[in-house]
């Protein structure tokens, strides 16, 4: 038997769902085979049943060593852990303490294997994980079901409202959030008809940098890059409509630039394109300063911070420490936040408190038109703002059925769309801010204006460009996943 990461898990997926005769079928027979007794409610067994089925069958195709975490204490179920209490907007399917059972009864036929809850050597404690057995996965490899058929309940929430503890709240259904949900309902189903991929990767996955991975202890950490991880939903903060409401979901926001700039979607090569310095630019928009227009300075770019020679390492200091400071709202969360932030093996410096209260100090005279902004939590408010001009970009490409993602402040979007990108990120930010001047960068990726200004000058090179767009190279593994979701979407065109 092969050990199990456990770490490499993540929680059941309760939104799981597929209305297929096939998905039903396989649900039945694994139902009358394992699970029927009398006087109980079959309907919501069975349902328990098939979410919990139908996710471990996604888990297994994307990545046959991921554990799949359950919460097994009947409390969980019924004291907001998992969803507010009685009648919510967030459990659709309306799943209940009845999982537990469920997946005893699947442990007890030999349909999963199962590792207990338990606590570290500090204390914390870890849910118990769940996977198919070589059982389930064989009945996996008989049945009819199709890769595509398995996604989301229809009536899925897609806007969160959460309270200052990220407890999901309940709130009324007004025209602006109907229309709002619209918007991320038309959204979703673009970006599920959309083949989103990376060509190269034969394995459709990616062990994140050590960064990323740091509180993991050194362990892998893998994102997948699967068609089941492209939900997207807006999430608002502090019980209000006014903080937060970014849009997150997606696979690529879990990657880094370097993995980004390769993707493809619908296997047309893309470009990234991001604001320049945006929530320091939205800062002084809220106290009515257009920043461009009154200066060129890196608003990141200070006086050297004690203790660092590196230009480059105190400028990625500083820039961290500025933006925690718009959303801390005093010193000592400030600096707990920096220091847990921090990747201390890329940036191996001692940051005393009075290091961090200087380099506050610095920050605070250098941009003290918005010195009342700082340390006051005004973050939330900012991102709202940015997830307005997020909403104003995404609404036009929906518009177009032309695809598009989101990482906050910088947007991806296929070859020859990054100059209506940039325009509509100009008129976004005029519209939502009322300020004019904006700066944008795109990635290293070669755009439409590149291609043909050099290309004018070199005819061989042109054509090897071109050749890259249309073409380029491709793994076996990603050939076939663009041949199935072409199959199945019929989207996208023969290279």
């Amino acid at each position: 038997m092969i050990d199990r990461d456990y770490q490499h898990s993540r929680p059941l997926d309760v939104h799981r769902w597929s209305d297929s005769p096939e998905a039903n079928r396989f649900v039945d027979k694994i139902y009358n085979s394992h699970f029927w007794q009398i006087n109980e409610n079959r309907k919501t067994k069975k349902k328990h049943l098939k979410v919990i089925l139908l996710d471990l069958y996604v888990a297994w195709l994307n990545d046959p060593e991921l554990n799949i975490s359950v919460h097994m204490s009947p409390s969980a179920y019924s004291d907001g852990t998992l969803f507010t209490k009685g009648k919510s907007r967030y459990n659709e399917l309306n799943i209940k303490v009845n999982t537990i059972d469920i997946v005893h009864r699947l442990a007890s036929a030999g349909l999963i294997g199962m590792k207990d809850g338990w606590q570290d050597s500090i204390g914390l404690g870890s849910l118990s994980r769940t996977w198919p057995s070589p059982k389930l996965v064989g009945l996996f490899q008989d049945a009819t079901l199709d890769f595509f058929d398995v996604g989301y309940a229809e009536n899925r929430e897609t806007i969160i409202l959460r309270d200052k503890n990220k407890n999901d709240l309940e709130y009324q259904n007004k025209p602006h959030i109907k229309q709002m949900r619209l918007l991320v309902e038309h959204y979703n189903k673009l970006l599920e008809k959309t083949f989103i991929d990376i060509p190269l990767l034969e394995r459709p996955r990616i062990e994140l940098a050590e960064n990323k991975k740091h509180k993991r202890k050194n362990k892998p950490l893998f994102v997948n890059i699967t068609h089941h991880d492209k939900f997207v939903r807006r999430i608002f903060n502090n019980g209000s409509f006014s903080d937060g409401g970014r849009f997150y979901g997606g696979w690529w926001q879990h990657v880094d630039s370097s993995h980004r700039k390769k993707i493809r979607m619908d296997d047309v090569p893309t470009v990234e394109v991001d604001f320049s310095s945006l929530h320091a630019i939205l800062s002084y928009a809220e106290v009515g300063v257009d920043y461009w227009q009154t200066t060129q300075r890196d608003p990141y770019a200070l006086i050297p911070v004690k203790g660092i020679k590196s230009v480059e390492h105190a400028r990625t200091v500083t820039k961290l420490f500025f933006l925690l400071s718009l959303n801390a709202k005093d010193e000592a969360s400030l600096y707990k936040a920096f220091r847990s932030e921090l990747y201390y093996h890329q940036y191996p410096y001692s940051f005393t408190d009075d290091v961090l209260a200087e380099l506050l100090s610095a920050i605070r005279i250098f941009h003290q038109d918005i010195g009342t902004l700082i340390c006051s939590g005004a973050g939330l408010r900012l991102m709202n703002i940015d997830s307005r001009i997020c909403e104003y970009v995404i609404a036009d490409f929906v518009k177009t059925d032309t695809p598009i993602l989101t990482v906050h402040d910088s947007f991806i979007v296929p070859f020859d769309e990054e100059d209506r990108l940039h325009a509509l990120m100009k008129e976004a930010f005029n519209v939502v801010t009322n300020q004019t001047r904006i700066k944008v960068k795109c990635n290293e990726n070669l755009t439409k204006s590149q291609l043909y200004m050099h290309g004018a000058q070199d005819r061989g090179w042109f054509l090897d460009m071109f050749l890259s767009i249309t073409k380029g190279d491709k793994s076996h593994g990603y050939a076939e996943r663009m041949k199935r979701h072409r199959k199945y979407f019929g989207r996208g065109v023969d290279s």
